[in-house]
């Protein structure tokens, strides 16, 4: 089955249904809110008498303006009795609403097909589930308004790192032309985008204390990272590191520490990642870790595998 044939039998599941609810990933990105928002209104503005709710949290504050109200989990009810969607997430540990059963559930992804679904689209070969979403509104050729483009267009840029990620194409360029040609006023949304001047100055802070061990750039934060700015404090790191590999621990409120490891070009990091209980792509990955006790046992791991 080829891509337009699953999204046409994606959007037959969604014709079918009178509720549905679209869920998130934990530790949120623009990505999993741009795609889920954008997926929401995209369901409103093309098909008739649809009750659609996105279930999640801890989104970060600046991407907030995408969603006219506050998301939250959905109550049960609505819960029970609605079509399931994950959207941007790979398996069942990484969804925030920890209620979903994945083989009652569709998934629209850009991750390596893992578990078992009702029906997915996607694969590791997309730098952005918004990117894969903006190909779904340009394929079904459904109605877009401003609240769908700038969602989709936050999507694609925050996953990409400004254009700057793995597996950035031809399409990708292709889909924010799309997007720009519907109205999308690019500047004006990087405004709205932007860390205010605490943050900003909590990241620079931060990204001072940068040590180099062979193939890897690493930094440790010991204050607490709030998800608001953790993916823009990596993504600047990464930006001034230069080894190969950059590998940050984050200190996360419940005390431990969220690791987040990029490569620039050739070293897969997800293997690094799945080797100490995370997952992830070649060029981006993550996992958790509960103290720094493995530190070394990482960057060895990392530096023998060159």
């Amino acid at each position: 089955m080829n891509l337009e044939q699953k999204i046409t039998e994606f959007w037959t599941y969604i014709k079918k249904a009178k509720n549905i609810t679209l869920f998130t990933h934990v530790e949120p990105d623009g990505d999993t809110l741009g795609s889920a928002v954008a997926l929401k209104h995209l369901i409103l503005l093309n098909e008739k008498g649809k009750n659609v709710r996105i279930s999640g949290g801890d989104y970060p504050r600046n991407l907030m303006f995408l969603s006219d109200e506050e998301i939250q989990l959905v109550d049960q009810d609505f819960f029970d009795s609605s079509l399931k969607i994950v959207v941007d997430t790979s398996t069942k540990k990484r969804i925030y609403d920890k209620r979903v059963k994945t083989e009652e559930s569709l998934k629209i992804d850009h991750h390596p097909f893992e578990g078992k679904w009702l029906f997915e689209i996607g694969g590791d070969f997309w730098p952005a589930t918004g990117q894969l979403m903006t190909k779904l509104a340009m394929i079904l050729k459904l109605k877009t308004d401003q609240k769908v483009i700038e969602a989709l267009a936050v999507a694609i840029i925050t996953d990409t790192e400004f254009f700057k990620e793995r597996n950035v194409n031809s399409e990708t360029f292709e889909c924010m032309k799309f997007l720009m040609d519907q109205g999308l006023d690019y500047n004006n949304l990087l405004k709205k985008m932007q860390l205010n001047e605490a943050e900003n100055l909590f990241i620079l802070k931060a990204i001072k204390n940068v040590e180099v061990n062979s193939l890897v750039s690493y930094m440790i934060v010991d204050e607490e990272v709030s998800n608001d700015i953790a993916r823009p404090l990596v993504a600047k790191f990464v930006e001034q590191s230069t080894t190969e590999v950059s590998l940050a621990f984050l200190k996360r409120k419940e005390g431990d520490y969220r690791c987040e490891i990029r490569s620039k070009t050739y070293f897969d990091v997800s293997k690094v990642a799945n080797a100490f209980g995370g997952g992830g792509h070649l060029n981006s990955s993550g996992f958790i870790q509960n103290d720094l006790t493995k530190l070394n046992e990482i960057l060895n791991f990392i530096n023998k595998s060159k």
